[in-house]
């Protein structure tokens, strides 16, 4: 098996792969992304013999993770020839790409499972889950607010209207995907494609609070991306949504798993459920570890083991049965200004590691998914009690949050 990056003599063996595997060529999507987003210099290819065997297209993208901004490659389109499957070519292809995200350069992947067990024994994680509320149009009427305008979005060059939004809703969340205005012609280009609606609420003043972008043509109505500067917002946007009650009889909406609206919901006993979205895994610890920056409280000097100079160094074990480069011991060095250090030190895990982690559990301690106390109680990291406490300190707990389908 050879793997390798795509180059454009391998476009149609990658085109016929993907509509066998996914949106068939007739498809608005299947059209739209391979006449405008299409990147063979960011597709792994692995071939058998002549045949295009398995692929994954890397997205690149930037996240915002605890206030600094990461490059990272996110995995879509991972597919598989029917003739190669059961093989083994799977694991192949991603390690294959976690080699090629480390030549770049980069410290985390991410990527939406289909079914996350598949990627679970290979050191990804769910970082992100998302809410998912299902109401009968009729329902939500009690949710409802009539003092906001209504508008719709007409072309992808009003992006910036929708910008100021989605910076306010994600403000103080870890995880999410930076945009800027390519993302943002990018994201809107392939809705308009697929003729995929975007609505917006706004005030007496033409402010913008909040959007919605959803799909009309059957009984339940979709809504995939739903954003808001306030509650006045939110129920603005579900008034515009209820005004839909001749075009469908449900709706279905998700939102950020740090939305607690639910609360006042009037039956929550049905249509509100939870769906795992984004994992993500680390590709090498160092560069990660480097990348996310910690929290320093104003007691930091006073804390136990921290040196005169502000610095704490703890060892930390990191097990990894794919990327074997990331498995071993490592000191970490944690600078006073949040900036950390990762430098290995053994190949294997040493009796001098303080702190033993599974390399996906680590992934949730950066992204601030679970504290490593919570990691503790789940069995994926085991420590000593001092160590654990300064951990948890220095990798509090996060809203996690992002909402990008490709």
């Amino acid at each position: 098996m050879e793997f390798r990056i795509a180059t454009a003599q391998d476009t149609e063996a990658v085109k016929n792969l993907w509509a066998y595997c996914f949106e068939t060529a007739e498809d608005p999507f299947f059209q739209y992304y391979f006449s405008k987003a299409y990147e063979p210099e960011h597709t792994m290819v692995g071939y058998e013999g002549k045949l295009l065997a398995s692929m994954v297209h890397l997205r690149q993208y930037t996240l915002q993770v605890r206030g600094a901004q990461l490059p990272v490659s996110y995995m879509v389109g991972v597919a598989t020839d029917p003739v190669a499957r059961r093989g083994g070519i799977g694991g192949q292809l991603l390690l294959a790409s976690l080699e090629e995200l480390k030549r770049r350069g980069q410290g985390m992947t991410i990527l939406m499972p289909s079914k996350a067990a598949f990627y679970q024994q290979y050191g990804w994680e769910l970082y992100a889950h998302q809410w998912v509320q299902t109401m009968s149009l009729e329902e939500l009427r009690p949710l409802t607010d009539k003092t906001l305008h209504f508008g719709l979005l007409q072309s992808d060059d009003e992006w910036s209207k929708l910008s100021p939004v989605y910076e306010a809703y994600t403000k103080g969340l870890s995880g999410y995907a930076v945009r800027g205005e390519t993302e943002w012609r990018r994201l809107l280009g392939s809705f308009f494609a697929e003729g995929v609606r975007v609505a917006y609420v706004a005030d007496e003043a033409g402010s913008i609070e909040g959007y919605a972008v959803y799909r009309l043509g059957a009984e339940e109505i979709p809504v995939t991306e739903f954003v808001y500067t306030s509650r006045r917002a939110q129920k603005g946007l579900l008034n515009y949504l209820y005004n839909h009650r001749s075009q469908g009889s449900s709706i279905r909406w998700n939102e950020g798993l740090q939305d607690e609206s639910y609360i006042f919901h009037p039956n929550g006993k049905t249509g509100h459920t939870t769906m795992p979205y984004m994992m993500s895994r680390i590709v090498d610890v160092a560069t990660a570890m480097a990348s996310v920056p910690v929290h320093i409280d104003s007691n930091w000097q006073h804390r136990p083991n921290v040196s005169e100079t502000g610095q704490y160094t703890f060892t930390l074990g990191v097990k990894d049965g794919l990327a074997s480069w990331n498995e071993g011991t490592y000191e970490i060095t944690v600078q006073s200004d949040g900036m950390v250090q990762a430098n290995k030190v053994a190949d294997t895990i040493t009796a001098k590691a303080q702190v033993i982690s599974e390399v996906g559990a680590l992934s949730l301690l950066l992204m601030g998914r679970l504290r490593a106390s919570e990691l503790v109680f789940e069995g994926k990291l085991t420590g000593g009690e001092a160590v654990v406490t300064m951990l948890d300190r220095l990798y509090p707990k996060q809203n996690t949050y992002i909402n990008e389908w490709w």
